[in-house]
């Protein structure tokens, strides 16, 4: 189920005489909800996919990536981000100008779990080809609200294509939602190692498991000797993969 407009406004009691900022929303504006100001790099007349007149009552040009939000402090009464935060390089410098700029407000992004749904192959798909992809292949990051904080994890493509986490099917919610007031709570998963990133996938999977189901969408074929050796490497639990997990 995919957020309304008329939802956001129950879930955040907006009224009429609210100040609202949507960060990031060029090429999916609110239609319903009354928008004060735009903040986006491109404006809605010139969005690449989807093409639309400004409906906010103003547009301001800004790099959320790299650039502060040239608003005063708690300006806005509201500021809305939906499904922008999981396509940035980097969501955390405007996560914090949001709660900078606003007294409270909303994220949204599609949740982990439809986010790791491999697409069905098109040869036709500049975003498929000839290899399906898991989730949207522009999305960098995860996110899991975890009570009243998010969890900010990012999204490891090689991780995604390895046997365990090839899913077919997600049958959980699809999107993450996020209220907060006064400021954004946010933990960003730190580890340079990259097995307790594997382990936080395993996490999520085991968690969710009845909301998940797993395939096989790839296929390779090796070398029988090659494969043999794997599966008593396997078997016996030796190997540079055992070796490195002991290192750490």
């Amino acid at each position: 189920m995919i957020l309304t407009d008329k939802e956001i406004i129950k879930l955040l009691k907006i009224k009429a005489s609210d100040k609202i900022l949507d960060i990031g929303g060029s090429m999916m504006q609110h239609s319903t909800i009354k928008i004060d100001t735009l903040a986006d790099l491109i404006r809605p007349e010139d969005a690449p996919y989807i093409r639309s007149k400004l409906m906010a009552k103003n547009f301001i040009k800004v790099d959320i990536n790299h650039e502060m939000l040239p608003f005063k402090n708690k300006s806005f009464d509201v500021v809305l981000c939906t499904h922008t935060l999981e396509d940035l390089p980097n969501p955390f410098l405007v996560m914090d100008e949001m709660s900078r700029v606003a007294r409270r407000g909303l994220i949204v992004t599609p949740t982990m779990g439809v986010d790791m749904v491999f697409s069905e192959i098109d040869f036709t798909d500049w975003l498929t080809g000839a290899r399906r992809v898991p989730g949207q292949a522009h999305h960098k990051w995860f996110f899991i609200n975890k009570r009243s904080s998010l969890s900010v994890i990012p999204k490891n493509f090689p991780i995604l294509y390895t046997s365990d986490f090839q899913v077919t099917n997600w049958f959980g919610e699809k999107e993450m939602i996020y209220v907060w007031e006064n400021d954004i709570k946010y933990k960003e998963f730190l580890s340079l190692n990259i097995h307790n990133l594997i382990d936080e996938y395993k996490k999520y999977i085991n968690v969710n498991r009845k909301y998940i189901k797993i395939g096989r969408v790839l296929y390779f074929v090796d070398n029988p000797l090659n494969i043999f050796r794997s599966l008593v490497k396997l078997v016996v639990k030796r190997g540079e993969g055992y070796s490195q997990r002991k290192v750490f």
